[in-house]
């Protein structure tokens, strides 16, 4: 086969990272970025598939996992280049929807400026996640400019919503387009270099009221605090959090400090100091376990309410209400033996020396992926964790130009591999429930 890295052209990688980042992309917003990827797919001859998915039929899917941000449809594009026979197909996928720049005193720099200074690119979404996406074009295009002296497909997927929800890869996922193994290029940047994540946590989040009794604080103890009530059921969800990070078994999970956490994001209650508060509100985001769907996770906690209201005569006769908000991604690993563990960890050691093998306790668009369709799927991109979301975002154009070529010779093994090699046993693909 041919080195088809020779393709890759620095300056390309670089004026489409600067493009991309000066393209304002807040989730929900994500058209004219996609257009712009479309446009460059349209250019290189290769065949697009660029559509726009309507939220109301996702809103009926058995998996829709929910989302935050009010929408109509959902922009998504997808590059094809084919080889002379076939073969696996491999999809190199990113998300372009940031997040807001929040603060913009707290920026030096304008956020959508993509200001270069050395090797340092500036701007919301540098690292997380339009480096990956120049790098996944980049690796995608230079198989579409070399010959197709190879076996398969390479796929190239973009992406919007994925911070909110997920719903872009479902899109996709149902539109047909179903690989065999897929490198998901958000940010892993550890110490200067990329790390390669197989495995990560799952996430949802949910709704909780817990009813109280009125009463003038003089005489506190004859009402009944929605705040004291909460707190039994808040006691219960931090037990369950040491619970489930304790039973852990994979050890990548284990070496992190926290991989399921249990967070309490928003807290209302109460309407004057001088009334017993009467009722409480809280949004909570749970962690999900590999070895558990959503659904399975949903399951759990409801449990754990209910335990935790039995020892309570006021909470048995008054059930706190509990409502999934959103299911979020779930779990997914790859074993750490699979081909494409091994074939981008050779490959990465070639170009950045030796990388670290990793898990991660957030969630992705890997999930969809590994649970939807079966696929063998990693993390691994030339972001920064660290600056993801932050003010002042930034990336280094060195380490992205260098993963389009990790990313190369990833693919061109992979390609050599027969499907039933890179998809995934059934147990690790179960589709969340």
């Amino acid at each position: 086969m041919t080195d088809h890295s020779k393709y890759i052209d620095n300056v390309r990688i670089r004026r489409r990272l600067v493009d991309l980042i000066r393209i304002p992309s807040v989730t929900g917003e994500e058209d004219a970025c996609i257009a712009r990827l479309a446009e460059w797919l349209w250019e290189l001859g290769v065949e697009v598939d660029h559509w726009f998915e309507g939220i109301a039929d996702m809103l009926t899917d058995p998996d829709y996992p929910g989302h935050e941000v009010e929408r109509a449809w959902l922009p998504v594009v997808v590059g094809v280049v084919r080889g002379r026979k076939p073969g696996p197909t491999v999809v190199l996928t990113g998300h372009v929807d940031v997040v807001p720049p929040g603060d913009i005193k707290q920026w030096t720099r304008d956020p959508y400026s993509g200001y270069m200074d050395g090797d340092t690119i500036y701007g919301r979404g540098a690292s997380d996640m339009k480096s990956g996406v120049v790098s996944a074009l980049e690796a995608f295009e230079a198989f579409a400019r070399g010959p197709r002296d190879f076996a398969g497909r390479v796929v190239f997927v973009a992406v919007p919503a994925e911070e909110d929800s997920g719903l872009g890869t479902l899109a996709a996922i149902r539109r047909g387009w179903n690989p065999d193994a897929v490198v998901v290029t958000e940010p892993t940047v550890n110490e200067g270099r990329p790390s390669l994540t197989v495995a990560h946590a799952g996430a949802m989040s949910f709704f909780l009221e817990v009813t109280g009794l009125s009463a003038h604080a003089s005489r506190r103890h004859l009402g009944e605090s929605a705040l004291d009530h909460y707190w039994a059921i808040h006691k219960a969800l931090r037990e369950d959090e040491k619970l489930i990070n304790e039973s852990e078994a994979h050890p990548l999970m284990q070496a992190l400090e926290l991989p399921y956490a249990t967070n309490v994001g928003l807290v209302k209650g109460g309407e004057w100091s001088s009334s017993v508060m009467d009722r409480l509100t809280a949004e909570i985001r749970v962690g999900v376990p590999l070895n558990e769907t959503v659904k399975q996770a949903w399951q759990r906690i409801q449990r754990v309410i209910e335990q935790a209201s039995q020892d309570s005569a006021w909470l048995a006769e008054n059930p706190t209400r509990a409502r999934l908000i959103a299911s979020g991604f779930g779990s997914a690993e790859t074993p750490m033996d699979h081909p494409l563990v091994n074939t981008l960890t050779e490959a990465a050691d070639g170009v950045f020396g030796e990388t670290r093998v990793t898990a991660a306790p957030y969630g992705c668009d890997m999930s969809a992926w590994v649970r939807l369709t079966g696929a063998s799927t990693v993390i691994y991109g030339p972001g920064d964790i660290y600056w993801a979301h932050s003010a002042d975002e930034r990336v280094s154009l060195e380490a992205t130009q260098k993963v389009s070529q990790v990313l190369v010779r990833t693919v061109e093994q992979l390609l050599t591999y027969s499907p039933a090699d890179l998809n995934l046993p059934e147990t690790a693909s179960a589709a969340n429930g």
